[in-house]
């Protein structure tokens, strides 16, 4: 008798189990992202470094972008081939860079107080890039031609990511790592891509994870699969609810190329964008080198390099739009930094101890979508810091400004320099000696109080240009959406295949006058990344309407669905200054199929 109580017990038990496990909902992208709030921390260090060092640093050649693509630019790039066979010969493979990768000379303690000087607050390493090359011991170590394919068994002999955490970690770093999901010649990828994921790619990812309990994982190599294959919505609820970092963690949006991007992720990435396509209504990062190239690449000069100042100018407006930046370095494969990289990072790090307050723990400028041709804004509770590119400007004349200024100061070298305001209704003036201006970025601080923005529409630029995109328009409809996909310019209305729907805009004109007008959109049947299909929308027909003109236009076919151009459409002429009224729609009657539409811009005629 007691054995059937037992029994009967036990069998419930197993039922309720069963039972609960059904009722458990399978883990969505939607259900993971509903209610997360993103750990404080990120949005308030800003400013992070992105080392991207590994096998390809050995060659580190690439006439014209990526010299860590170096591997998959072997059967791409004519010119990568007629480099590598005139160099290494035709029968050298790829895999025989590893033993050359030695980093016989790498420091990571100097590395990261050069990171600590430079104000950076995080560290982002390539733990796994596109190669498949693990730098760090594990036993997920295979490619094409290599059993040994880690960063301790070959080439330095040394855990470098678990070196360069414990010499971060000890300056008060935050480290972190970045993550490739797919890789590009391993052979389960190659010949069963969901057997890979699961079997390759998830416990491989979990391990490094659970090592190494990175601050930030930076996810790529997503885009040539969707979620289905990924399995990483799976992967995503194991990180946020059970992996040691759970808590902690801030991940990126590249999780399952377009089941992804721009849609589910701790922050949205944009990737050589500067800042222009995204919006401060999600937590971005702007992440690029300081050249063309991530990695180091010895094709490039001192010409392809950003200045001291074209930085600050790109790091100010990231921040100005409410983004984080992750500045990549490229170390060569003896592990030196190369000296104009360390030069810069100092003089990032020099100009942030005068003027860190305007960046670290600040959100978007109050006039955000309106932009400014002489620079742009930040600002946290009580503060509104405005952040001049201008290195001659003196004075400035700020509209639709409703708060209170009870103090102007500006950020110098010496000290706190007293600036001159006054506040005329809503339009707030503001005169220094511009001899005290960084030739750079100068930043003026405004103790403020009240409501600051009183209009946030586009406004037309000192030098007479305007331009805006979509994230500064309204759609008229249920379907059509506003998506950036995290890459370059890559912004634009997507799904818009209903003929119903249409979309508006306001902008103000200071200066009347002929305009030439242009659209920019993209039109084609397949992404260039990932080759995916996408409606192609050429022929159809449009109707674009301001400012008492009318153009009828067809949509012309671009290259990639993703390939984004500037087509002239005529002359408008502004009789008067003041706020006016921009509608794109469909042609009534006329064919529709789908438009990518991104932006309108204005030049002016001399």
């Amino acid at each position: 008798m007691k054995n059937k109580f037992i029994f009967v017990i036990v069998l419930l038990t197993m039922l309720g189990l069963k039972a609960s496990a059904a009722e458990s909902p399978a883990p969505s992208f939607e259900r993971i992202y509903e209610n997360r709030e993103i750990p404080s921390w990120f949005n308030e260090d800003k400013f992070g470094i992105f080392v991207v060092w590994g096998v390809y640093s050995v060659p580190s050649f690439y006439e014209g972008g990526y010299s860590e693509w170096y591997w998959h630019l072997l059967g791409t790039s004519p010119a990568n081939r007629e480099f590598h066979e005139r160099v290494y010969g035709p029968d050298f493979t790829y895999e025989q860079f590893a033993p050359q990768f030695k980093a016989e000379l790498w420091d990571p303690d100097f590395w990261c107080k050069l990171f600590k000087e430079s104000g950076a607050k995080y560290v982002v390493t390539t733990a796994n890039y596109h190669d498949g090359f693990a730098m760090y011991p594990t036993a997920y170590s295979k490619t094409q031609n290599a059993g040994a394919w880690n960063s301790m068994e070959v080439g330095p002999k040394r855990d470098l990511i678990g070196e360069l955490n414990v010499a971060g970690e000890k300056l008060g770093l935050k480290m972190g790592l970045y993550y490739s999901l797919y890789e590009w010649y391993h052979p389960k990828w190659l010949s069963d891509p969901a057997d890979f994921a699961t079997n390759w790619f998830h416990p491989k990812f979990k391990e490094v994870v659970s090592r190494y309990k990175p601050w930030h994982i930076f996810l790529d190599g997503d885009w040539e699969k969707g979620k289905e294959v990924w399995q990483t919505e799976e992967l995503a609820r194991w990180l946020y609810d059970e992996s040691p970092v759970k808590d902690t963690v801030v991940v990126n949006d590249r999780w399952a190329g377009g089941d992804s991007r721009g849609y589910f992720g701790d922050v949205f990435e944009s990737e050589y964008g500067n800042g222009k396509y995204t919006t401060p209504a999600h937590p971005w990062q702007e992440d690029r080198g300081i050249g063309k190239s991530y990695a180091y690449n010895r094709a490039e000069s001192v010409y392809d390099y950003e200045s001291r100042d074209e930085l600050l100018q790109t790091f100010s407006s990231i921040v100005g739009g409410g983004g984080n930046f992750l500045l990549s370095i490229g170390p060569r494969a003896d592990g030196i930094i190369p000296s104009l990289m360390q030069e810069r990072l100092l003089q990032i790090g020099a100009w942030l101890k005068i003027n860190g307050e305007a960046i670290y723990g600040t959100t978007a400028s109050p006039f955000w979508p309106r932009t400014y041709g002489w620079g742009t804004m930040s600002q946290k509770p009580g503060k509104l810091y405005l952040h001049i590119y201008k290195d001659d400007l003196g004075q400035l004349l700020l509209h639709d400004f409703g708060g209170t200024v009870k103090k102007a100061e500006l950020l110098h070298k010496k000290g706190r320099v007293p600036v001159e305001f006054e506040k005329n209704g809503e339009q707030l003036s503001l005169s220094w000696p511009n001899y005290l201006n960084d030739s750079g970025v100068t930043i003026i601080a405004l103790d403020v109080q009240g409501e600051i923005a009183r209009n946030t529409i586009p406004v037309q630029h000192e030098n007479g240009q305007l331009e805006f995109n979509c994230q500064a328009m309204q759609i008229h409809g249920e379907k059509a959406y506003v998506n950036y996909r995290g890459y370059r310019n890559q912004l634009g209305i997507q799904d818009w295949n209903d003929s119903m729907e249409f979309v508006t805009a306001e902008y103000i004109i200071t200066k009347p006058g002929k305009y030439k007008l242009s659209i920019i959109y993209a039109c084609g049947d397949k992404r260039r990344d990932s080759g995916a299909a996408h409606i192609n929308g050429a022929g159809s027909e449009y109707v674009l309407s301001t400012a008492g003109s009318t153009f009828t236009e067809t949509v012309v076919g671009t290259k990639y669905s993703n390939d984004y151009q500037l087509f002239e459409l005529g002359e408008v002429e502004f009789t008067a200054a003041g706020k006016y009224h921009l509608e794109v729609k469909p042609k009534e009657n006329g064919v529709w199929k789908n438009f990518a539409f991104q932006g309108i811009k204005l030049d002016p005629i001399k």
